[in-house]
């Protein structure tokens, strides 16, 4: 396969790349794609000079998005400008970090594009919950960890608690039956998870998390997977029908979302597609497209840059177009300089 059949789908959430990463990438392949559920990301001012040359070279392309409740319908929102923008049978790369990121992949090999998926572990990922708990498939995945969730059952509800390391370590190898060295290793387990409190040779137990510890129901993670599978199916199955109609007509995957009146949740989504709609203004963008010609040429004020609108734009409302603007991020204003943000070159 060459490179002109081969493309790169980045998903920006939770997984914002180096220049270097970007560099990289385009060494190897033709075009890039990227996206944002958020519409927005992070990058150093010191290299958007060159992120902005490959966008204009179009070697990235930045892809629209719609915020929705169900990720699905945002992900359908890609996978239709995908159809209309690469050639048929093109192999699609999917980076990405995002939990759902498996159901884009499934979509895009649905639409017929050979698909792989690169799951980019962060750290925000695969060590803690929202409680700071490790997942329940991790801990039931992982031997020590449960040697950990034992230990935790037996010390939360025992009268004494073991003050020093060396009560701590005999404490381990009587309750787990372990020999010192993994009696060691269970300690800095228990010191890394925030259970266990160190300074100097004495500990003390963190009483809200050992709490949490313990009310970890390990026999409840088996249903709670297979009730996430079968939400996973029947979300899949409601855009069976949206993907169908990409693959005849990708222009018209916007009014298909508008049009589904199917269940609740689809008239959720349907709403808050409707929000999005309101944003999406075309002379923001053309505005935003000719300051960014403008380089370093823009006006540096608030009256050179309104008294330029209103040269572009006689027919607009200058006033309540810099509004919006500053409003959405924009540019931003100090009530004297002008100050663009790295957003516009993402819209």
């Amino acid at each position: 396969m060459t490179m002109n059949n081969k493309v790169v789908l980045l998903d920006l959430e939770r997984n914002i790349p180096t220049v270097k990463f970007y560099r990289d990438i385009l060494e190897h392949y033709a075009t890039l794609y990227i996206f944002s559920r958020e519409n927005k990301f992070e990058f150093p001012l010191t290299d958007l000079t060159e992120f902005s040359s490959w966008v204009s070279s179009g070697q990235i392309v930045i892809l629209d998005t719609l915020q929705a409740k169900e990720q699905e319908y945002e992900y359908a929102v890609v996978v239709g400008q995908l159809l209309a923008l690469i050639e048929p049978e093109s192999h699609v790369e999917v980076v990405s970090a995002a939990s759902g990121s498996q159901i884009l992949a499934d979509m895009l090999a649905a639409s017929g594009f050979p698909c792989r998926l690169i799951q980019v572990e962060t750290e925000k990922n695969t060590t803690t919950t929202k409680k700071g708990l490790p997942p329940l498939h991790t801990i039931l995945a992982n031997p020590d960890l449960h040697l950990i969730k034992k230990y935790c059952d037996v010390i939360a509800i025992a009268s004494g608690k073991p003050s020093s390391m060396a009560k701590l370590k005999n404490s381990i190898m009587n309750i787990l039956q372990v020999d010192v060295a993994k009696s060691k290793q269970l300690i800095g387990m228990l010191i890394n998870l925030k259970i266990v409190k160190s300074e100097d040779d004495q500990i003390s137990f963190r009483k809200k998390i050992l709490k949490q510890w313990q009310q970890i129901d390990l026999d409840q993670s088996d249903a709670d997977q297979q009730n996430h599978s079968i939400l996973g199916s029947s979300k899949l199955a409601e855009v069976d029908a949206l993907l169908s109609k990409l693959q005849i007509n990708p222009a018209q995957m916007i009014e298909e979302l508008a049009q589904l009146q199917q269940s609740d949740v689809v008239n959720d989504v349907q709403s808050d597609l409707h929000k999005n709609f309101e944003k999406i203004d075309p002379v923001q963008m053309e505005v935003i497209r000719k300051l960014n010609q403008m380089k370093s040429g823009k006006p540096k004020d608030i009256y050179a840059l309104r008294d330029l609108l209103e040269q572009l734009f006689p027919k607009s409302d200058v006033r309540l177009l810099l509004k919006e603007m500053i409003d959405k991020g924009y540019i931003y204003w100090n009530g004297h300089d002008v100050i663009y943000s790295h957003e516009m070159f993402l819209n």
